[in-house]
């Protein structure tokens, strides 16, 4: 059966396919659902959870009440679940529903819970149906295509494809995991619980072992490949010589390491990873200082250009004007004498954001890629720029600390360095819960601390005023803020501005002239400002750990005593025990460890195929134990090349390629 055969399927809806890359119904039924609502039984009213997905059978009690403002019109039903509690349904942009229900009418409601500290839970945009739709998968799905076409296309394809197994009998036995086309079956059109939650096992199980096996087959690629061997090993105890402080034995065992790997006829491929201020920068500049004293160049990626425009600084420390910057909001001429400069070998060494990948942008000689916070960038970014030289030496940097044996796993075609130790006379920062009532105490005292020369980061999760969310924006902040620390300069930041826009406001908080900084998330990598000692994180429960342990690191760099206040306006569950994590250590490492046991491996990395919005979250709900299992499964089969082995390996190469397409963010 051929995909023009489904009903429903004409030719305007084939090329929104064949623009997906959907050709068969093969293909199709690889188009994997983004996550399931799980419809299948009804809940009460006193058991709903914010956040999750319910259904509640509820009989309407009142008349819709309308509201509208700013273009954003909201309908609000009130009725009562069985046991007489009310629950709220709440519709946004959908002015049709006012006239939708019926006063004692009954309906099974299915959506998204919002529960706050006051009033009844509401069920956001819900479904309305007249019984219960079971475990429903979410799409996301190509232009012109519709839920139900695409369904009718799915159980067509189920019936009239030849679905063959992938993976061999005995990891299928071994592992107790089902067929693969039960499992497809599964994962579409859902029986239960139990079995979907089979599926997804299977499936999480399946591509996880076809990735490692993609990055054995990408390592032994990178080993037959003959790159560069610099000198690194004695251009080190020069690097060390000028240094203006003393490295930390992790530092040096780090920078050892690199030495040896640049020395190296084969490409160095490392990756370096140390908790918020640990000093990954100066082990990055070391390879830089190494690459140019043998005549080559270096790279430096940031992802912003805060972050890039601080490196620069910093590379001038060692090579005076022989370095350069080139970013997005470059003007022509700058990017113009960029371009002569890279290309003449004028500049040894070169700092920047995406505008680096830009093919404008070519290399007298490059010999060494080092690319900052490496989960900002794909790696098919991370290969532009690869390509640029002959190949080059790769080292890239994590500071969001991951657990060993995770980053083992999933960085199998990279050499691992961690540098667990913090600078000497570092002071811990200490954090601090702040209930509402205490809010403008905080304010206040942190415009003392202004006074004293002390400056302050204030971040929050939005920019602007949100209906149901007040008090959380940059803006609301900045007005309360500006009020209560009187004579004291109170800036804003945050990603709508203009790159000039924030980077002048980033030289005035520099230099002093602010003292605190009201700002979303933008300031959340690699900002050093030593006199800044206050760290205020909005809204807390709604951060993830390991972000708010990044925004707690932009303090603390210089002698005082650094402080971070968690301002928490909701106490979920959940949240709160991310914001205990806070509260009992500064440890980036034991962090890390605890948002892998909160969020899973999946979550904590945020793996995902870049470009395919259907599968935004590979090995998203895989526990860590199933990685492990896959993991070591994939060695199995790749140091044993039978012919089922050979076949399986052959899959996981065509499925992940060179990995090109694999991102990290």
């Amino acid at each position: 059966m051929e995909l023009s055969e489904v009903k429903g399927i004409g030719p305007k809806r084939i090329e929104a396919l064949h623009q997906a890359g959907i050709f068969a119904l093969s293909d199709l039924l690889a188009w994997y659902p983004t996550g399931y609502l799980d419809y299948s039984a009804c809940s009460f009213a006193v058991d709903l959870q914010d956040g999750e997905t319910a259904s509640v059978q509820v009989k309407i009690s009142s008349q819709p009440g309308y509201y509208a403002r700013k273009g954003l019109t909201t309908v609000t039903v009130y009725g009562k679940d069985p046991a007489g509690k009310t629950v709220a349904l709440r519709f946004f942009n959908q002015p049709y529903r006012a006239k939708s229900f019926q006063v004692g009418e009954t309906y099974i409601a299915s959506g998204r819970v919002h529960r706050g500290e006051k009033g009844a839970p509401a069920l956001m945009n819900p479904v309305i149906s007249r019984e219960l739709r079971g475990i429903v998968p979410v799409y996301t799905l190509p232009e012109g295509m519709t839920q139900s076409v695409w369904r009718a296309a799915m159980e067509a394809s189920l019936q009239n494809t030849v679905i063959d197994e992938t993976l061999p009998e005995g990891l299928i036995k071994k592992h107790t995991l089902l067929p693969r086309r039960e499992t497809l079956f599964q994962l579409h059109f859902p029986q239960d619980r139990e079995k979907l939650e089979e599926a997804l096992r299977r499936r999480n199980y399946e591509l996880a072992l076809l990735y490692f096996l993609a990055t054995h087959a990408l390592q032994e690629e990178r080993g037959r490949k003959k790159g560069i061997a610099f000198s690194a090993p004695l251009a080190l105890p020069e690097y060390l010589a000028k240094l203006p402080f003393t490295p930390t034995e992790a530092q040096l065992r780090v920078l050892k390491e690199i030495a040896r790997d640049m020395a190296e006829p084969k490409p160095m491929n490392r990756l370096v990873e140390g908790d918020v201020g640990s000093g990954k920068t100066a082990v990055a500049l070391f390879t830089l200082y190494a690459a140019a004293k043998d005549g080559y160049q270096g790279v430096i990626m940031a992802p912003t250009e805060i972050l890039a425009r601080q490196h620069f600084e910093t590379l001038k420390t060692v090579f005076g004007s022989r370095c350069g910057l080139l970013l997005g909001s470059s003007t022509p001429a700058e990017k113009r004498a960029a371009l002569e400069k890279l290309s003449s070998g004028e500049w040894q060494a070169v700092t920047g954001t995406h505008a680096l990948f830009s093919k404008s942008v070519r290399f007298h000689r490059l010999g060494l890629v080092v690319t900052d916070e490496q989960h900002r960038f794909g790696v098919a970014q991370r290969a532009a720029m690869e390509h640029k030289g002959l190949r080059p030496d790769v080292l890239v940097m994590s500071a969001t600390p991951i657990p060993r044996t995770l980053a083992l796993i999933l960085f199998g075609d990279l050499d691992l360095s961690v540098i667990d130790q913090m600078p000497a006379g570092r002071k811990p920062i200490l954090t601090h819960l702040v209930g509402q009532q205490k809010r403008k105490d905080m304010y206040r005292y942190l415009g003392k601390l202004a006074r004293q020369g002390q400056q302050s980061y204030v971040v929050c999760p939005l920019i602007e005023k949100t209906e149901g969310l007040e008090g959380l924006s940059v803006d609301e902040v900045y007005e309360e803020v500006a009020a209560l620390v009187g004579s004291v300069r109170v800036e804003k930041l945050h990603g709508r501005m203009s790159e000039g826009e924030k980077q002048a406001v980033m030289d005035r908080f520099y230099g002093g002239q602010t003292s605190i900084l009201i700002s979303t998330t933008v300031i959340e990598v690699g900002v050093h400002v030593p006199k800044a000692t206050s760290m205020v994180i909005e809204g807390a429960e709604r951060f993830g750990l390991s972000a708010m342990h990044q925004l707690r690191g932009r303090v603390g760099r210089g002698e005082d005593q650094a402080h971070c206040y968690l301002v928490v306006y909701e106490q979920k569950k959940t949240a709160m025990e991310r914001v205990q994590a806070m509260l009992q250590t500064a440890d980036g490492f034991a962090i890390a460890q605890r948002d892998l046991q909160l969020r899973g491996a999946g979550d904590l990395m945020g793996l995902r195929q870049a470009g395919e919005e259907r599968e935004q979250s590979f090995l998203k709900d895989c526990p860590l134990p199933l990685l492990e299992t896959a993991a070591q499964d994939a060695r199995e089969v790749w140091n044993l090349p039978t012919v089922e082995n050979n076949t399986l390996v052959d899959l996981a190469v065509r499925r992940f390629g060179t990995m090109e397409n694999i991102a990290l963010n």
